[in-house]
């Protein structure tokens, strides 16, 4: 094979190796990406609390932004077994994992109520969830509403260590999509007796079919001022 060839196969194949990286399409599948949470309860009185929580997702670990949470609630607690809240949030996504693309913004109600019980001494946990969600993305608006159940437990180690199960099921009406599934395994680590560290797994099963497996770090914090009012006293 004579030089000019072999030059001309060589530029061939870069040409075909650019094109490729330049249109070869990851889809949110390709990753394993990672979620951080942060979430803070403040007691104010034996009835009443206020929850701060924020969440960040991305496709990749530590890079690609895919969607940005944050939300504060007013929680009456009816005894320890039944809580009820009420949440005001924002959201911002990004649907496109290749390209920077317009993002969705959101607005979002959210109502919501937490059932506790024992079983044979194991701990389970039901929360319902009925989300009003208000969408924005260029100069288009819409809205949509979604119904949210999870059920849950956690497996106490030792006084530090602990294990936390869930599962939620996520349905909006008046769509043809398939419900989402999400599944969650994590180590917990108290502390101190009111704030913990999470480390955990989320298996995502999305209503377009996407199997998307994402690590999960999460940080709650607990205050409660019944206490100083109390030493106050």
């Amino acid at each position: 094979m004579c030089l000019e060839a072999i030059k001309k196969r060589v530029l061939q194949l870069s040409l075909l190796f650019v094109f490729y990286n330049s249109y070869a399409q990851l889809t949110p599948e390709d990753k394993l990406g990672i979620w951080y949470d942060i979430g803070i309860n403040q007691r104010i009185s034996e009835k009443t609390s206020i929850d701060t929580y924020a969440q960040i997702w991305l496709y990749e670990l530590n890079e690609n932004f895919n969607f940005f949470l944050f939300k504060m609630g007013y929680n009456y607690h009816f005894n320890p077994k039944l809580k009820a809240t009420i949440y005001l949030g924002y959201s911002d996504f990004d649907d496109n994992i290749n390209i920077s693309s317009p993002h969705t913004y959101e607005k979002r109600i959210t109502e919501q109520i937490i059932f506790k019980h024992k079983i044979s001494s194991i701990p389970f946990d039901h929360r319902f969830r009925i989300e009003h969600r208000f969408f924005r993305k260029h100069v288009s608006k819409s809205k949509a509403a979604r119904l949210r159940y999870r059920f849950g437990t956690k497996f106490s180690i030792s006084n530090v260590l602990f294990i936390r199960l869930h599962n939620e099921l996520l349905l909006t009406p008046k769509s043809s999509s398939t419900p989402e599934n999400r599944f969650y395994t994590g180590l917990g680590v108290n502390i101190s007796k009111s704030n913990n560290i999470q480390l955990g797994y989320m298996n995502r099963n999305t209503s377009n079919k996407a199997n998307l497996h994402r690590l999960q770090v999460g940080v709650f914090f607990k205050t409660d001022f019944r206490k100083k009012k109390k030493r106050a006293e």
